[in-house]
Formats: structure tokens, C-alpha cells, sequence
């Protein structure tokens, strides 16, 4: 379910980075809300398809995800104004978590978080140094520069395994099993065979 669990990550990281409800991004894609509400769940596995499709979506919003390079991390990169409000909305998507439990986490109170959020809103150096430090030590690296408005976030692998730890079994009566992913993206460009990924139910 390891898999799985990153294609998750990186579907509600897309999301949280554009401000995005799952009908608008299931509009972007050409889905159903349903499709985004079973991808975002960690043992739902992704269509090759759609996978793409976000791929190609994210970058029109100057946004790349990246899952292809390394099976060892989720990567999100970004460039704009007001990226460390990116920054959080991302990080806390990743984790999955409410506002209040991410501010438990990060040593932050709620209606810092909430303001924080807003891409209208600046967060003062010291918190986001706080916040970046304490994610770091989640397995979540934060690098943000903004004199030249450039945002990499990194769910590293250890900070995946612990998500998908937390994360019970969300699989719906009736849902396939199995689904087509690409062994990686440049076989999915050139048409080549997929494998078949199996999305096991926990006991």
C-alpha cells in the first residue's frame, strides 16, 4: 500500500497547493468528485490516466508534483507570491490532519494555522522557522526561498510510512481491487505495458 499511499499525498498536496475543492480539481481532471474522494484515501490505488492528467494540470498552475523520480519520497515544487501559506496548507494536507492537530504538532495555535493558510496572509519568519523544524523532524523538509518565490516540499519516505500507518482502511464495498499504474512516466508517454498494482484490504 506503500504506493498507493503516495499517489494520495501527492493528489491532496495538488489540491491544498491550488486552494482547490475536490469538485474543482475533479473538474480539472475530467472526473467525478468520487475519483478524487477514493484517490485521496491511501489504499485506493490512481489510474495511469488520471495520474497524468494531474501531472499536466499541476504544472498550468506553476505547480510540479513529482512521485516519478524516486519512489522514496513525494515532491512538490512550486514558484509564485505568498508560498510559505502554500508551504503549510501542503504540508498539513500531506499528514491529512485537522488545523488544530497540525498546530499541535508544529507548536503553533489554531487561528495561526487558519491565518497562516490564507495566501493573503504573511506568517512571521520565527513561526515558520518553528513550523519547518518541527516537520523536518516529521520527515516533511520545507524549502522555501523566498527572494526568488521558489517552494520545494519533500514528504520523505519514513514520513510516508508513518501516514499510511495512521491511516486505516478506507476501501468501499464494491470498489476494484486492482487498477493500472505506469512503471513510470516516461512508459506511460511512450505507451508501454503497465503493471498491475493490488490494493490489499486490511484484516
Amino acid at each position: 500500500m506503500y504506493e498507493t499511499t503516495r499517489l494520495a499525498i501527492a493528489l491532496r498536496m495538488a489540491r491544498a497547493a491550488c486552494q482547490w475543492t475536490q469538485q474543482e480539481m475533479a473538474d480539472r481532471l475530467g472526473v467525478t468528485k468520487s475519483v478524487i474522494t477514493r484517490n485521496e484515501k491511501p489504499d485506493m490505488a490512481m489510474r495511469a490516466d488520471t495520474l497524468v492528467r494531474l501531472v499536466y494540470v499541476m504544472r498550468e498552475e506553476k505547480v510540479e508534483i513529482d512521485v516519478f523520480s524516486t519512489l522514496d519520497c513525494v515532491r512538490l515544487y512550486a514558484e509564485g507570491e505568498m508560498l510559505d501559506a502554500m508551504a503549510m496548507r501542503v504540508a498539513r494536507a500531506a499528514l491529512n490532519i485537522s488545523q488544530q492537530s497540525f498546530a499541535d504538532q508544529v507548536g503553533l495555535t489554531k487561528p495561526l494555522v487558519t491565518r497562516g493558510e490564507r495566501p493573503d496572509h504573511k506568517m512571521q519568519e520565527p513561526r515558520f522557522f518553528t513550523m519547518a523544524d518541527s516537520l523536518r523532524n516529521q520527515g516533511i523538509k520545507i524549502d522555501y526561498v523566498p527572494i526568488v518565490s521558489d517552494l520545494t516540499v519533500t514528504i520523505q519516505r519514513h514520513a510516508v510510512e508513518l501516514i499510511e500507518a495512521r491511516s486505516g482502511s478506507s476501501a468501499l464495498p464494491g470498489e476494484p481491487t486492482q487498477e493500472l499504474i505506469p512503471t513510470s512516466f516516461a512508459d506511460k508517454l511512450s505507451g508501454k505495458t503497465y503493471k498491475k498494482h493490488e490494493v490489499k484490504d486490511k484484516v
